[in-house]
């Protein structure tokens, strides 16, 4: 059975339960409960996963003499398409120009960050194999060990040699631990779908509705318009959806989830057994795009920033506010990689934070939405790192062509 089906039928079920089992207390924290391990498991393998990958798939760069280029493009992309998507998103509300929201009064929920200082200790720590015995909330000092020792396997073939076979072993035996955990995936998914329908049912989301209108908009038109276009253009002029339905899987799940780290264990075995793309472009596209490249996130914050701040403000939304949203959801996007699983949420807090003017808890109206939000975010995120990793495998001439019949 294709990996899609499992993860929809689970989703199916899941969503099932959810709507009408009984939303008890007792039901709600057990559901819960499996929902977190069921996670927790999937993120299981993504860390060494990513590690040993890194490292060989950067060796490997620097041996074919396209390491530049592909981390080069790799940076760009993510720049562009996560400016690319906050436009698309503030330009969006503005159009559709939604209703107010009431302020609702309610407790603040203090949500904290990693510092510039901290995020650098944690990439330089006193010890180096503290990298590896952290606790697994943070990708960045992975990534960096990882290519550091990627880019130094090279000097002297007749002494790496050997190292790099076995990084090389164990970076398969972890893609093969992977691969299990992807194909049983769509069972966890049950547990899963049915807290989030839980989580759900207890808020009112009536409030939200030309707010959610208009996220569905923007990522019917991103997915399905702007990306196939792109990809059309830049890619080579054939069909440019038959990858979108190599995505199902790793799309459903990031939906329902709301974790950019656990999608990479998805995107991985999709993007090499669907998409075609080797080991040595995903290892570098997917880590990095799953701590910045959070594109679909900037997007959901640009939009609920505007609306918060028409929500506050009888006042028509000015030129510099604007300027002012897209400038810092873009650079609050790269400052995510500490909270995988809450992006949107924080940096909308973040934003309100930082203008401040009366609005510092402003945030705090789109709580009740605030699963969604996240979950539209995270999903944009997943796709545009595949779309991404396709692109550039695509432009380097390293692309396995697969006949979309054998896609998981």
């Amino acid at each position: 059975m294709k990996i899609w089906i499992k993860v929809l039928t689970g989703i199916i079920l899941g969503g099932l339960l959810g709507y009408f089992l009984p939303g008890s207390r007792a039901t709600v924290e057990t559901t819960a409960f499996i929902s977190l391990l069921i996670i927790r498991i999937g993120r299981y393998v993504v860390f060494p996963l990513v590690f040993f990958a890194l490292i060989v798939g950067t060796y490997e760069l620097k041996r074919e003499k396209r390491l530049f280029r592909v981390y080069g493009r790799t940076l760009l992309y993510l720049v562009l398409s996560t400016v690319l998507l906050t436009i698309v998103g503030v330009l969006s509300v503005l159009l559709f120009s939604p209703g107010r929201i009431p302020i609702i009064i309610e407790s603040e929920v203090a949500f904290q960050i990693t510092g510039f200082k901290e995020s650098l200790f944690q990439v330089f720590p006193t010890n180096m194999f503290v990298v590896l015995t952290a606790s697994g909330k943070v990708l960045l000092p992975l990534i960096f060990l990882a290519f550091i020792l990627g880019i130094n396997l090279d000097f002297e073939i007749r002494i790496t040699n050997p190292v790099v076979q076995i990084l090389d072993s164990l970076s398969r035996i972890f893609y093969h631990l992977n691969s299990l955990v992807v194909e049983l995936f769509g069972i966890g998914l049950i547990a899963v779908t049915a807290s989030f329908f839980f989580t759900l049912k207890i808020s009112d989301l009536t409030l939200f509705k030309e707010l959610f209108i208009i996220l569905a908009f923007d990522l019917i038109l991103i997915i399905f318009g702007i990306y196939p276009g792109l990809l059309y253009l830049l890619g080579g002029k054939e069909n440019p959806y038959k990858w979108l339905y190599a995505v199902i899987g790793p799309a459903l799940t990031a939906f329902i989830t709301g974790d950019e780290y656990l999608a990479i264990g998805m995107l991985v075995r999709h993007g090499r057994e669907s998409l075609g793309v080797p080991r040595r472009v995903g290892s570098a596209v997917y880590p990095l795009f799953a701590f910045f490249g959070r594109a679909g996130t900037a997007m959901v914050t640009g939009v609920s920033f505007i609306l918060i701040l028409k929500s506050y403000s009888s006042l028509e939304i000015s030129f510099t506010q604007i300027l002012w949203t897209l400038g810092f959801s873009f650079l609050t996007s790269l400052t995510l990689g500490s909270v995988p699983g809450m992006g949107s949420l924080v940096a909308i807090s973040l934003l309100c934070s930082i203008f401040g003017k009366g609005i510092q808890e402003g945030y705090l109206i789109l709580k009740p939405a605030a699963p969604l939000l996240i979950s539209a975010g995270v999903i944009l995120d997943v796709v545009t790192s595949a779309f991404i990793a396709l692109l550039i495998s695509r432009h380097e001439g390293v692309r396995k062509e697969i006949e979309v019949v054998d896609y998981l």
